[in-house]
């Protein structure tokens, strides 16, 4: 079985051919919880990735004038769709996000009229970033800096990908598209051009293209200049300026603003307050990140390779290795029976055919609850049935639901044996989500990285009374002896 998950499953492209590109093997049923930091193109020694930030800085600078000269403007030159087609962000199934809407384009023309009038005229830094408009509560999320970059370098991901395409997939898997990239400042609009890029058909529509990312600009979580960071660093940051008169009143107002004992929100609220009375301290603090630049590239590599370690090979390696020692993929339709056997077989698998190993990485276990319900999701991709990842119908986001039909689905949770939680979530989560959902039926699968922890598991099982449940499982994925030691 090919499982084409992956871009080199899909155009039988070595992963090596990929890698020496540098673009990033995604996985073509479900968004990679990554984006691009523009802060990684504004710190490459590559001079194309520098070009890209001062474009995508001045872009959002004619932005501000529009939005301070007219604040009535036409909306949708502050809207952005998000490129779904790079296969990249926080959807767990599927690759439908958002974007930037309506809200956002009121929002930052708020901002530009607001408290980053400034924005573009900074003296304290070496560049302006747009990562600055996510650093207080204007309305202005993270999700901004992965779309709007992503819009304003298209043309260049468009050509990057091009390149890859004419040199390594055969014209057969490739496909002309005509895609509005390039901006007309001079007519403020988005022109179209044609661009040949690998072809993604599978039956269900009429297609689409795929969009290849270079793996040096992307990163996980947060970017290198955000809200977290600036706020873990605030102290060091305002008790390093060397304007003593300026330190000394920021640090004297901000813990005037502190109560007696401050819990954690409200220290960020009196953050918050100090930066709306001391704007400048945003700029000190990225100019602290750009003295640090050299780190950024770092960091972002060691959160992006972990990800495709436990990620992405741990997802090839399972599907490839149930696939030969189990009938997994050729279970036939009824939601609850077919959803059964195949936790059954993973059981197998994993506990009987050396299985376990494929989820520890460098003799580590993988501990990230997210990244193994995203592994166990993306191995039904190839079912009959109806497979909805984060199901939420109202009472919050199930891991999945299966279905066969309106009236035939199955609730199915994903948990580790080491959850502080698990007990709760076995008692209440999965009734809410059935309930919600309108689903007959549910499973739970527990994996256990120590004996400790299926001990653990027996005794709530048993404290609930569901010890001997048929739609409970426990995968035993601890460390086994060779047999010859056994």
């Amino acid at each position: 079985m090919n499982s084409q998950l992956l871009f080199s499953d899909y155009f039988e492209v070595d992963v090596s051919v990929l890698d020496k590109y540098g673009a990033l093997n995604i996985c073509i049923e479900a968004d990679l919880p990554l984006f691009i930091d523009p802060f990684l193109l504004f710190a490459s020694d590559k001079a194309a990735y520098q070009t890209l930030h001062d474009e995508i800085v001045e872009h959002l600078i004619n932005l501000k004038q529009i939005a301070i000269n007219n604040p009535q403007s036409d909306l949708h030159i502050f809207q952005f769709p998000e490129v779904k087609q790079n296969w990249l962000g926080l959807c767990k199934w599927g690759n439908n996000g958002k974007g930037l809407g309506s809200q956002f384009a009121r929002n930052l023309i708020a901002a530009f009229n607001g408290f980053y009038t400034n924005f573009g005229n900074e003296v304290i830094t070496a560049s302006s970033h747009i990562e600055k408009l996510t650093l207080v509560g204007s309305g202005i999320g993270r999700d901004f800096i992965s779309d709007f970059t992503t819009n304003l370098m298209l043309e260049h991901l468009l050509e990057y990908t091009q390149e890859f395409a004419r040199l390594h997939l055969q014209e057969n898997k490739r496909k002309k598209f005509s895609i509005r990239c390039s901006f007309d400042s001079s007519l403020i609009i988005w022109k179209p051009k044609t661009f040949d890029l690998p072809y993604f058909y599978k039956g269900d529509n009429d297609g689409d293209f795929l969009i290849l990312t270079p793996i040096d600009i992307l990163t996980k979580d947060d970017a290198f200049i955000c809200h977290n960071d600036f706020t873990s660093k605030f102290r060091q940051i305002t008790d390093a300026l060397e304007n003593s008169a300026l330190r000394d009143a920021i640090n004297r107002y901000f813990e005037d603003k502190l109560p007696a004992k401050p819990k954690r929100t409200e220290v960020g609220q009196a953050i918050d307050a100090t930066v709306q009375r001391y704007p400048e301290i945003l700029d000190y603090y990225i100019h602290h990140q750009e003295e640090n630049r050299n780190k950024a590239a770092t960091l972002s590599a060691e959160k992006v390779n972990k990800l495709c370690t436990e990620l992405i090979s741990t997802l090839g390696e399972l599907c490839k290795h149930i696939n030969e020692y189990s009938n997994f993929y050729k279970v036939s339709p009824n939601s609850y029976q077919s959803a059964l056997q195949r936790v059954q077989y993973l059981k197998q698998v994993i506990e009987d055919n050396d299985g376990y190993r494929i989820f520890y990485k460098d003799g580590q276990p993988i501990s990230s609850e997210d990244t193994i319900q995203r592994i166990f999701r993306l191995t039904w991709f190839a079912s009959p049935l109806d497979v909805n990842s984060e199901v939420n119908n109202g009472r919050g986001s199930a891991d999945y639901k299966i279905s066969y039909g309106d009236r035939d689905s199955t609730i199915v949770e994903f948990k580790l044996g080491k959850s502080s939680s698990l007990k709760k979530n076995l008692l209440n989560q999965t009734e809410i989500y059935k309930k919600a959902s309108r689903s007959i039926s549910d499973i739970k699968v527990i994996l256990c990285y120590a004996k400790a922890e299926i001990t653990k598991v027996k005794r709530i099982l048993k404290s609930i009374d569901q010890e001997n449940a048929e739609n409970i499982f426990i995968i035993d994925a601890t460390k086994k002896d060779s047999a010859s030691k056994v």
